[in-house]
């Protein structure tokens, strides 16, 4: 049975993306639909004593869906870089060789992460930009969400595969990843956009019902 849930957060859906206007509602089922969830951590998210992520969004997915994978990433190569280019002034593009060693490990360990019985794979962050390198190189074809994904401004990729199932959040007042990013994105594969009045993190949409809601979504697509 199929119903409408009104969200309680502000949001719209993005007119770039080609969706104006249609207001804060998606279809949903009665219950969750989603088998196995692959969450793919930001930049800085922390970790335990034994290295597992235990950020906010991570967190709130293991206590509703029980068998979504966190993987701890290892982002202290690219948390590095960033550091170094903040200290000097450098492009986060200028040394390839300190580029392809910052994605390394998270490559590794996201695609030890994703097989056939994943579903859905959500980038959040630095997360979006090793999803956005997965479906690039081919290893992900399958729903994705992307959470303020910093895929456009960590990775010289611009664009997804036409059609590719995809749906993109983003706060209004990011100042850190711009919205624009995430507009560049849904643009090119027809994705829509849903643009939060909230920041980088995102805090508002585990409480509000939009990540829920957008988990949902991708269920029905898995369905299809």
């Amino acid at each position: 049975m199929w119903r409408l849930p009104v969200l309680k957060g502000s949001w719209t859906w993005d007119t770039v993306a080609g969706l104006g206007g249609l207001g804060p509602t998606v279809p949903t089922r009665e219950t969750k639909g989603m088998n196995l969830i692959t969450f793919l951590h930001g930049l800085e998210s922390p970790v335990d004593d034994d290295r597992i992520p235990i950020g906010a969004k991570v967190s709130w997915l293991r206590e509703r869906y029980p068998d979504v994978r966190g993987p701890a990433l290892d982002s202290r190569a690219a948390i590095a870089l960033r550091d170094h280019c903040l200290e000097t002034g450098a492009d986060w593009f200028d040394d390839s060789n300190r580029l392809e060693a910052a994605f390394s490990t998270p490559m590794e360990r996201a695609r030890d992460a994703i097989d056939a019985d994943t579903e859905l794979v959500i980038g959040s962050s630095f997360g979006g930009a090793v999803l956005l390198r997965l479906i690039c190189e081919g290893h992900w074809r399958g729903p994705s969400l992307f959470l303020a994904g910093a895929g456009v401004k960590l990775t010289r990729h611009t664009s997804l595969p036409t059609g590719h199932r995809a749906l993109f959040i983003h706060g209004r007042h990011d100042d850190v990843v711009p919205l624009d990013d995430s507009r560049v994105l849904a643009r090119s594969c027809g994705a829509p956009l849903w643009v939060v009045e909230d920041t980088h993190r995102l805090a508002g949409i585990l409480e509000d019902g939009t990540l829920e809601a957008a988990i949902t979504l991708a269920g029905a697509w898995c369905r299809r």
